[in-house]
């Protein structure tokens, strides 16, 4: 036994089903049940009974959630124990130092072993990675990736389009010089659903730095009409008002974003949503999915155009934005407006979702419990294809104010690219064992290795077939960059051989 490596025993009892599942491999399991740390995937094992079958509407496995209990456990008779002292060896201290200032890759932090830097190449893989090089483990690159670090909305408006320079410190202080003490009520909506948001707004005297007028780009020139200056009243307010709409408009938007409702897209979103409502989901899987639904909608909110329905319109006719603009119709809100929900959306309730969210995500995912493949997977390509639709909105913002440039904020980009690889490289490593989306994967390896039921194998299943079909199509829009199209980062979830890819 090389070192690093340690012996895992496996207690195995009779199971009921769980609701969620995760993978490894049973080629991983030598005989008599003993497995190295360097070959098992973080997933762990459970066995499970026999399962009845489920109607299948257009492919798609009808959702029949059932009330299922797990109640395997997994023995590490290895696992940390008191806080250790400090190391004697002045080599250990001083690699261990190195490892804190530059991280520990992947498969490292997660096996819980020593992530030794190579001196000789730095910023290469480390030498515990170069031991295993040449063994199955070794298939996996070394990758210095933290889920923490994935970024997930915008920070903000492009520098020099911004709509007001009263927070730049992302402070929400309440404006002080009123035109007028007359409150007017309006209802804003992105138009993703049939709800509005129900807010106040007063005439405030503008001062140096907020934007008057809205722009675009017509065939290379500017265009712009002026605006009436309104803001918000009351920002806590508009924050609960919005939180109810996120969630009360999140279903709708499905329908208005996700494509054909028998496509991989919207099934799979679904299938997320039903789990999130299952009474029987524990309570860790229950508030990851409720977390990452809710960012996701709440990111919708601040890459998409919102705009004034109703009788209130604060003065402005209904043709103020012609024909030339993308918004013709439309009555825009006025632009300090807009840079306070923003405020509100970005920086009130998307930075506290993402840090809870990614914090749960990362938890789970080094826990290595059987019982959460299913949720983590959902999760990733929920995420995976906000970078999509995040990147396509960046491209769009550039298009529409004739930026020469493909994308408005280009070095934001290659964050959100970086987090894609980053969700990549852990839902990947998390799968070295068996690939649950592969033409060779059985039901009885998802019965037993994932402890799935037949609806959630269905499911597996036809997401395959779904992928197998499209493969050459996926693979034409990886070829060519097309890091907008709603498949460009999720496609690489079925990648058996997956590899980091640089973008931008």
């Amino acid at each position: 036994m090389m070192p690093g490596q340690h012996l895992m025993t496996q207690n195995l009892a009779p199971v009921g089903y769980g609701s969620d599942a995760n993978l490894v491999s049973s080629a991983a399991l030598p005989p008599h049940g003993l497995v190295t740390a360097e070959d098992i995937s973080p997933y762990c094992m459970a066995p499970t009974g026999q399962l009845g079958g489920d109607a299948m509407q257009g492919g798609w496995p009808e959702v029949h959630l059932l009330d299922q209990q797990p109640n395997f456990e997994i023995i590490l008779p290895n696992q940390r124990g008191g806080k250790r002292g400090p190391f004697k060896d002045p080599s250990l201290r001083e690699q261990t130092a190195q490892t804190r200032k530059i991280g520990s890759c992947i498969r490292c932090r997660m096996q819980r072993i020593r992530c030794e830097n190579n001196p000789d190449e730095e910023g290469g893989p480390c030498l515990t990675c170069k031991k295993v090089s040449n063994s199955r483990a070794g298939r996996f690159p070394c990758l210095r990736y933290k889920i923490t670090d994935i970024r997930l909305f915008k920070p903000g408006q492009v520098p020099g389009y911004e709509w007001t320079r009263r927070w730049s410190n992302n402070i929400s202080d309440p404006i002080q010089n009123w035109a007028s003490d007359e409150l007017k009520t309006i209802y804003i909506s992105e138009g993703l659903s049939n709800k509005c948001v129900k807010i106040e707004v007063r005439q405030f005297i503008p001062q140096t730095g907020d934007k008057l007028e809205r722009t675009w780009d017509y065939r290379g020139t500017k265009r712009s009409v002026s605006i009436p200056p309104y803001a918000l009243v009351n920002l806590e307010v508009v924050k609960e008002a919005y939180q109810d709409h996120i969630r009360d408009s999140m279903k709708d938007a499905f329908g208005r974003l996700l494509g054909p409702r028998n496509g991989l897209l919207f099934k799979t979103y679904e299938r997320a949503w039903h789990i999130y409502q299952d009474q029987s989901t524990s309570p860790e899987c229950h508030e990851l999915l409720h977390q990452t639904l809710m960012l996701w909608m709440s990111v919708r909110l601040t890459t998409r155009s919102s705009f004034i329905v109703g009788n209130e319109t604060l003065g402005m006719r209904r043709d103020i934005l012609d024909a030339t603009s993308p918004n013709h119709g439309m009555i825009p809100l006025p632009p300090v407006l807009g840079a306070q929900l923003d405020l509100i959306l970005i920086h009130h309730i998307q930075t506290r979702l993402r840090r809870e969210l990614l914090d749960k995500l990362q938890k789970m995912m080094s826990k290595n419990k059987q019982s959460t493949w299913l949720v983590t997977y959902l999760v990733v390509f929920i995420l995976l294809h906000n970078t999509a639709l995040i990147t396509a909105h960046d491209a769009g913002y550039a298009k529409k104010h004739g930026m020469k440039r493909r994308f408005a904020r280009e070095e934001k980009v290659k964050e959100y690219h970086l987090g894609a690889n980053i969700l990549l490289a852990h839902f990947h490593y998390c799968n070295k064992g068996i690939y649950p989306f592969s033409e060779d994967c059985k039901d009885q390896d998802l019965r037993t290795l994932a402890g799935l039921d037949e609806e959630k194998i269905k499911f597996v299943h036809t997401t395959t077939s779904y992928a197998r079909r499209n493969r050459p199509e996926w693979e034409e829009i990886r070829q060519a960059g097309a890091y907008e199209h709603d498949y460009f980062f999720v496609s690489q979830l079925f990648e058996a051989n997956w590899q980091p890819r640089t973008t931008i």
